[in-house]
């Protein structure tokens, strides 16, 4: 009995450290067409920002807006980056500078100087019971 109660107290202190899994609902706006795909990249940690997403989904572009549905993230602050792939390589083509040429955004429209915003700066409010983000693509 007396082990039967440890597992019992064991199994309860490890749930209670678990994070609770929310949705986030992300809104883009700003498509000009209907061409390829939207694909929206979630970042957790600064370090990771544009480089490991944790979570990535794909939505088929329409003109106007569309919306994307992230099941399953902890309570946080995320990051997201977001950018219409219009001819369906599966990446953001950029001009010879470096510049993009598909259409892009980041969550709280941040957008950096000469490059892509900080972490800090896209980083929104994941709470326990979930959330919305709404990026207009440039």
């Amino acid at each position: 009995m007396k082990l039967f109660v440890n597992l019992l107290a064991g199994a309860l202190l490890a749930g209670a450290g678990m994070a609770q899994a929310a949705d986030m609902t992300v809104g883009i706006e700003g498509l000009k067409n209907a061409n390829g795909q939207v694909l929206v990249a979630v970042f957790d940690r600064a370090a990771d920002f544009l480089k490991q997403p944790v979570r990535v989904a794909a939505v088929t572009a329409q003109q106007g807006k569309v919306r994307v549905s992230i099941a399953g993230l902890p309570a946080g602050d995320y990051a997201l980056s977001v950018f219409q792939d219009e001819n369906g390589n599966g990446k953001l083509d950029k001009n010879v500078i470096g510049m993009p040429v598909e259409p892009y955004g980041f969550s709280n429209d941040a957008a950096g100087s000469f490059g892509p915003p900080s972490f800090q700066d896209a980083a929104v409010r994941l709470a326990d019971t979930g959330g919305s983000a709404t990026i207009t693509l440039r």
